[in-house]
């Protein structure tokens, strides 16, 4: 083969790396890069001097807070799990739990809120402990009683587990936490 001229170099590299087969074989490879890039576990954790680390091995048995973020593909159970995620995220935007109790409630509201975290549903709690709190409650429920819970603009009375569940479920909260 004789030499190239640089103009005939750089005119066979012009039509080598822009001709059609060329790019779309480039972007097809970038696509698939990414898309391996996107499934990977990552991992978030703090080793024993306080420095936090972010890798896509799993940490060291001594790693503290450790937590996983960018999940890997999810399938079957997974998968589900996910979508009940999505699921809770739309409902805690849409429609987000307030509980008020007080420190003098007792079973009702120990109930109240075990029902709530078994459910998965995350919620602010209220303690009613001042005049101002009372008022707002009364405001809110009508009557200075616990617990009260509160989901978007629908209030509960009371802990009655099927009126909270039927709240919950209107509402669009998962029946139950994700395994």
């Amino acid at each position: 083969m004789p030499p190239l001229g640089s103009a005939d170099f750089f005119a066979r590299l012009k039509y080598i790396f822009l001709s059609g087969r060329s790019v779309r074989i480039f972007t097809a490879f970038s696509l698939l890069a990414f898309a391996l890039a996107a499934q990977a576990q990552l991992y978030r954790w703090t080793d024993e001097s306080g420095k936090v680390h972010y890798t896509d091995t799993q940490p060291p048995a001594t790693a503290k807070n450790v937590e996983k973020k960018g999940p890997a593909r999810a399938s079957g159970a997974e998968a589900a799990a996910a979508q009940q995620s999505y699921a809770l995220q739309q409902a805690v935007k849409t429609f987000p739990v307030t509980i008020y109790t007080s420190k003098d409630c007792g079973d009702p509201c120990k109930k109240g809120l075990d029902h709530l975290n078994k459910r998965g549903v995350p919620f602010t709690e209220k303690v009613v402990a001042t005049q101002a709190e009372l008022d707002e409650l009364v405001k809110l429920a009508g009557a200075p009683r616990v617990p009260v819970m509160i989901v978007g603009v629908n209030i509960r009375k009371d802990y009655e587990e099927q009126s909270w569940n039927e709240a919950l479920d209107t509402a669009g909260y998962p029946k139950a936490t994700a395994p």
